[in-house]
């Protein structure tokens, strides 16, 4: 059948409403048929202007994702404890390079990670033997799984309790492969980061502004027709979509004499195509976390508002529709003068952790999984020895001289090799506070946000495309010593 006498029979069928026919997309929308969110899922004029972009040079709207590893982010709000308690940290030396005391890092000394079962390597990134955030992991990992986990942690200094850390790279990271075949990036808050901290400013990209995801309904809501799935079926709504988008072409090619670019107009035809191809491609039971078998036995309470969250994320990320996502857990201002508040938040948060990399597990799919926190937190004197305090040192205030950052990879054919021999970038001093000038990275935010982004690269062998991604290389030539993994991929 040719495309004319497609469109006529298109028409005659379908394109009826309220007595008159449809005829223009002005009709269209202001019959409710079609909204102007169907168009979103086309690329956006902006986004299709944007030179030596990814999705000016491909059209890949309705296809699986091309992406490299997939990257979920953590945004532990308020400022958690991420290491000494937890991930273990030393001096120049490395993790193993330990510190006189990590008193001020929540830590008595008869727990110093010296002493015999303090410290633990099951994840090849070594954890204090009774770290809250390991403890989640294991709770919710299998043994066969966690062999295949390594991670590494950043020393670097943060401001306290506020959202101006610009901590998330999720736009760099985008850029640098981690793509998705329906959305690029995916967040639990209405943020520029989809989290409570900031991403730097020269990594903004608002054509990819992260889309507000919190329940599978949500996922659904990513592929709306507006009007035209309530009045018919997928098939013959593909079929007016399918109409639509040729009228499109044949209204862009009458601008052939105007000054549009070739380009412009084959990417414009080729969103165009993509959106009504969405219809049939991503439906309820490809997108909807809750109807996947393998994410409703990782994720086994989706009343539980973050394992809704967090699965919904899973969910996109693993079956190639989502590159990176940022997920927001307020709670991590635990400086209440005891312990027990701080080990359950983080025990939560290993146990959201553990999900995330069991599912990977079970999809047969790679994962880094990247965890921030706005400044850190001290202890002082007093221990808490309740049941939840678990003998440690309370925690009494913000500190923003001990926080870090730490990174997990999970790779599914087996652990990665470390390309240094060593987890750790930068270091602390013997007063439990970051050695400010140990990296360039040690007392810039932006600069670890950038370190990030090399090590991901450096995860697919294309560490010297850092500049390009980010605008510069702050590391010059000591970069080889700032990535901690091998090629995996």
């Amino acid at each position: 059948m040719s495309k004319k006498k497609d469109i006529t029979e298109a028409k005659k069928d379908i394109l009826l409403y309220d007595d008159h026919k449809l005829v223009t997309r002005r009709d269209f929308l202001s019959s409710g048929m079609i909204s102007m969110s169907t168009f979103a899922l086309a690329p956006t004029l902006l986004s299709l202007l944007k030179s030596n972009s990814a999705y000016a040079l491909e059209c890949n709207t309705a296809q699986a994702t091309i992406g490299k590893t997939p990257v979920i982010i953590f945004d532990l709000s308020g400022g958690a404890n991420l290491v000494g308690s937890n991930v273990m940290v030393g001096g120049p030396g490395g993790q193993m390079d330990f510190l006189a005391t990590y008193e001020t890092l929540g830590l008595p000394m008869d727990m110093h990670p010296s002493k015999a079962n303090q410290l633990s390597s099951e994840l090849g990134l070594a954890f204090h033997g009774d770290s809250a955030i390991l403890r989640g992991i294991v709770s919710e990992t299998s043994g066969n799984v966690r062999p295949k986990v390594d991670g590494a942690v950043f020393c670097t200094s943060s401001g306290d309790d506020t959202a101006n850390n610009p901590h998330n790279p999720i736009y760099w990271l985008n850029k640098a492969g981690a793509m998705g075949g329906l959305t690029q990036l995916a967040g639990t808050s209405n943020s520029i980061s989809g989290g409570k901290s900031i991403v730097p400013d020269a990594s903004i990209d608002p054509t990819v502004k992260p889309v507000v995801l919190n329940r599978p309904q949500d996922a659904l809501g990513l592929v709306n027709i507006g009007k035209l799935g309530e009045l018919f079926t997928p098939q013959k709504a593909q079929r007016i979509l399918k109409a639509i988008e040729r009228m499109s072409e044949q209204k862009i090619m009458s601008y052939g004499q105007k000054s549009l670019p070739d380009q412009i107009k084959d990417l414009v035809k080729c969103g165009y195509i993509g959106s009504q191809d969405l219809i049939g491609k991503y439906t309820a039971d490809a997108l909807d976390a809750s109807k996947d078998p393998m994410v409703t036995q990782v994720f086994d309470n989706l009343n539980n508002g973050d394992q809704r969250k967090v699965a919904t994320m899973m969910k996109l990320l693993m079956d190639g529709h989502l590159g990176v996502a940022t997920i927001e857990k307020g709670g991590y201002d635990y400086h209440n003068n005891t312990r027990a508040t701080g080990e359950t938040r983080d025990f939560e948060a290993g146990a959201l952790i553990g999900r995330c990399i069991e599912l990977a597990s079970l999809k047969g799919k790679d994962l880094v999984v990247y965890v921030i926190t706005d400044g850190g937190v001290a202890a002082r004197e007093g221990i808490d020895n309740s049941v939840g305090g678990r003998g440690k040192l309370s925690w009494t205030g913000d500190s923003g001289q001990r926080s870090s950052t730490f990174m997990l990879v999970y790779r599914n054919l087996g652990r990665a090799t470390l390309r240094n021999g060593n987890r750790q970038i930068g270091s602390f001093k013997d007063t439990g506070a970051v050695e400010n000038a140990a990296t360039p990275s040690s007392n810039s935010v932006v600069n670890l946000a950038k370190l990030i982004t090399a090590n991901y690269l450096a995860l697919h062998g294309e560490e010297n495309k850092l500049a390009a991604i980010v605008g510069d290389n702050p590391f010059g030539a000591n970069l080889d010593k700032y990535l901690v993994f091998n090629k995996i991929t």
